[in-house]
């Protein structure tokens, strides 16, 4: 039995013997008036009536060359991202919490803004994020050290002045390598992680080596080896035993593979051992199946949303030779802590697919997340390619399938 588990224990048995309590001091004083009764009826209701909230997860961030051009204002010598999210904004805002992955550094003007395959991307695009609402943002992936320490530090420190919590790297190595957020009193345990290149003492991301300044602040597991990856991030699990729900974000996976390899399938299925609630992946750049998994011995539900795709980046079909590069997918999850059990847990899942639109206008591009589900807000937009859209709302709903937990929203095309 884990720590977290006896813990979650010891507080039903402290629950039960309370609510025995409250009871019998409920009915000792019933003779006494009316008034008595009221007062013990609010005890009990207000201890433990169920709190709840919701959880909006994206997929990744990423701004290439051609993207760079189109937010450009050349008569202010300016950057602006905010139309990029204006579709997608009452959803994130709408979310008690919500969460995105952000894969580029924040290295300044000192270094020429680029993209693949070393990104430098304005600090507009964090200004855009946090405008739109976004709460949390994971900062470790595989471009992490793209522009070395300072873009490294430079991230992490725009990032925290805008104002948001950041997960995956830290300032200084003595720093919490999670964070704990207590959000409508459910306390929520958040970690990230990205797979790399571990060989001896030295760390590789992207094929960069880390510095020895940095390594130690970044949460990197190894690609090659389940147990170790499994090993590192258990570490920072046990931290947070005394959370009501732990949470692991892990950029993964195979790009451009719509299906889960074995290597992802492995380290969930040990994460739910271990007692992991919720897996939100990122970095195949198309979306994966949602699934809700079982630890080995049953006493563990685990949601795993494999890869949530890319949110916002111009990775398109007339490039790759793919279209589902231009597919992501917004995962909203409903968590309620029952208070009498002291047990938080998953109730729903709303999976949205999102596409990304690029057309022209006037002479520069435009680019626009479309949230796949409400007819009456595409009938607004204009430029959209309807049949595009409508393929890739069958590209995402065909990996989620649907159950008790998890949907898919309804089709705005019927």
């Amino acid at each position: 039995m884990n720590n977290r588990t006896l813990i979650k224990l010891k507080s039903k048995l402290a629950s039960v013997l309370i609510l025995i309590l409250v009871c019998a001091l409920s009915f000792i004083g019933c003779s006494d008036s009316s008034d008595n009764n009221n007062n013990q009826s609010n005890i009990i209701n207000n201890s433990y009536k169920p709190t709840s909230l919701s959880l909006t997860a994206v997929g990744d961030v990423m701004a290439h060359t051609p993207q760079l051009k189109a937010q450009y204002d050349s008569s202010t010598n300016t950057y602006s991202f905010d139309n990029n999210f204006q579709y997608i904004k009452s959803y994130i805002e709408n979310s008690d919490l919500s969460i995105a992955n952000l894969e580029t550094t924040l290295a300044g003007e000192s270094l020429p803004y680029s993209s693949y395959p070393t990104f430098n991307t304005p600090d507009a695009l964090a200004v855009a994020l946090k405008n739109s609402g976004f709460d949390v943002i994971s900062t470790i992936n595989n471009h992490t050290f793209d522009k070395g320490t300072l873009g490294f530090e430079r991230t992490l420190s725009t990032l925290k002045e805008l104002g948001f919590d950041t997960i995956g790297t830290r300032s200084n190595v003595d720093d919490d390598d999670y964070i704990i957020k207590d959000v409508n009193g459910i306390k929520l345990g958040i970690t990230s992680y990205s797979y790399g290149d571990i060989k001896g003492s030295n760390k590789y991301l992207n094929g960069i080596q880390v510095s020895d300044e940095c390594k130690d602040k970044a949460n990197i597991f190894s690609s090659s080896d389940i147990e170790s990856a499994f090993s590192t991030i258990n570490n920072t699990l046990s931290s947070l035993s005394d959370t009501d729900m732990q949470i692991v974000i892990l950029h993964w996976g195979n790009e451009y593979q719509r299906t889960p390899n074995n290597f992802q399938k492995e380290l969930a299925q040990k994460l739910s051992d271990a007692g992991v609630d919720i897996i939100i992946g990122s970095h195949p750049h198309v979306v994966q199946p949602v699934e809700m998994i079982k630890s080995s011995n049953g006493e563990n539900d685990t949601l795993v949303v494999y890869s949530l795709g890319n949110l916002i980046s111009n990775q398109r079909e007339e490039i790759l030779g793919t279209s589902y590069t231009e597919d992501g997918l917004m995962v909203t999850i409903d968590i309620a802590k029952d208070n009498l059990e002291d047990e938080a847990y998953v109730c729903n899942v709303t999976c949205i697919p999102t596409w990304v639109n690029k057309y022209t206008s006037g002479s520069k591009l435009v680019y626009e997340i479309v949230p796949l589900e409400d007819k009456t807000t595409l009938n607004t937009m204009e430029n959209l390619p309807y049949s595009k859209i409508e393929q890739s709302y069958e590209n995402t709903s065909s990996l989620i399938d649907d159950s008790d937990i998890i949907q898919v929203v309804s089709s705005p095309f019927e």
